[in-house]
């Protein structure tokens, strides 16, 4: 048993992304030992162009099936969200700090239960401005997707790659297909 294996252990079952500290403290492996291991899976993994990664999202490391390969096993693995839900938590990220307002002009009123139901699995932030809310991604949010940033413009153009149209504008100014595009799209 190596070092290297059990730290692939530890990111295959935990089965979400663990900080450097979490798994040294769970394996008894030195903090130092643990990031090595990290660092050489990533590159073993992406060396012999595994449908499989282990990447960094922010301060953390998960082991996830690579973007180029999602789409493909998604008919596996079925959304742990429903679709509607997936479609409204892509609009929040796309045109974040977005108006609970505004998102339910482009969603309708089920906007109201999904900002709710998206807040409890704390995927978004709301924070009261005037008379509305104003929404945000949490910084769970590119965990639970696997986005490989927490950065919100790096977010906004992961997203609109994915969902193949072009990036923003600006960020206050979205391009109108986008609207479309990321309704149609799963993240």
């Amino acid at each position: 048993m190596t070092e290297q294996g059990v730290v692939e252990a530890a990111l295959f079952s935990a089965g979400k992304a663990l900080a450097v500290e979490e798994i040294a403290r769970t394996t008894a492996l030195p903090e130092p030992t643990v990031r090595t291991s990290l660092e050489a899976l990533s590159a073993a993994y992406a060396e012999r162009g595994s449908a499989i990664e282990v990447a960094r999202i922010g301060d953390k490391w998960t082991m996830q099936i690579r973007a180029a390969y999602v789409e493909k096993a998604q008919t596996f693995a079925p959304p742990e969200i429903p679709k509607d839900l997936l479609k409204t938590a892509a609009l929040v990220a796309y045109h974040q700090p977005l108006r609970q307002s505004d998102l339910v002009r482009m969603v309708g009123s089920k906007g109201y239960e999904h900002v709710r139901a998206l807040a409890d699995l704390n995927l978004i932030t709301t924070q009261p401005v005037g008379q509305t809310l104003e929404l945000r991604t949490s910084p769970g949010f590119p965990e639970f997707f696997g986005l490989p940033t927490t950065d919100r413009e790096e977010m906004k153009r992961v997203l609109a790659d994915r969902a193949g149209i072009a990036g923003p504008s600006s960020p206050s100014t979205p391009p109108a297909s986008v609207e479309t595009a990321s309704a149609e799209n799963s993240v």
